[in-house]
């Protein structure tokens, strides 16, 4: 016996494409055994899209790793002040949109939209303790000067949420900022 709330939901998106109740059940079963049958887990799929469309609607891009780690290389060599100003920014612009936006808990939106986005870090954590914030990143494959700019991008973000950063660490593979509140 099927839900009558998921009935209602399916019936209302059968109207809309133009289609009957049944035509669009039998495309759901129809998408459901072409998706096992490819292996494909539709649950994963429905949340990396969903990853994908927060992280557009932050204003992220796709691009290639390589690519921008080579990017940042140069950056750092040839004008690292003026990217690490526009890293600072970015963070700046980025907590706006968590300290302008209708957030209960704007530093916890933004970790927990930060975790989704960090795919290339084995390991991300921010945490609140007290009147402290601590962030660390793992990437194994984080060159130093990434790890530097991201450093700087963390900065701006944790001065923007209130936060005064009092420590901070930048190397390959690592990065490490603590910071305090009511000092931003």
């Amino acid at each position: 016996m099927a839900r009558e709330d998921l009935l209602g939901k399916i019936s209302g998106m059968a109207k809309q494409r133009g289609c009957t109740l049944y035509d669009m059940v039998n495309r759901i079963f129809e998408l459901a055994v072409k998706a096992d049958v490819a292996g494909i887990d539709v649950d994963r799929v429905v949340e990396e899209k969903a990853i994908v469309k927060a992280a557009r609607e932050a204003g992220f891009i796709l691009g290639l790793e390589s690519l921008w780690y080579g990017m940042a290389e140069i950056a750092y060599r040839k004008a690292r002040d003026e990217a690490s100003k526009m890293w600072f920014e970015a963070g700046v612009w980025l907590a706006k949109r968590y300290t302008t936006g209708d957030y209960e808990d704007p530093l916890s939106a933004f970790k927990q939209d930060l975790e989704m986005f960090t795919m290339k870090a084995a390991e991300f954590n921010l945490q609140r303790v007290g009147k402290l914030v601590r962030v660390s990143i793992v990437g194994p494959s984080f060159p130093k000067s990434y790890a530097f700019f991201l450093l700087r991008f963390f900065e701006g973000a944790m001065e923007t949420f209130g936060y005064k950063v009092v420590e901070g660490e930048a190397l390959r593979g690592f990065v490490r900022l603590e910071a305090r509140a009511g000092q931003g």
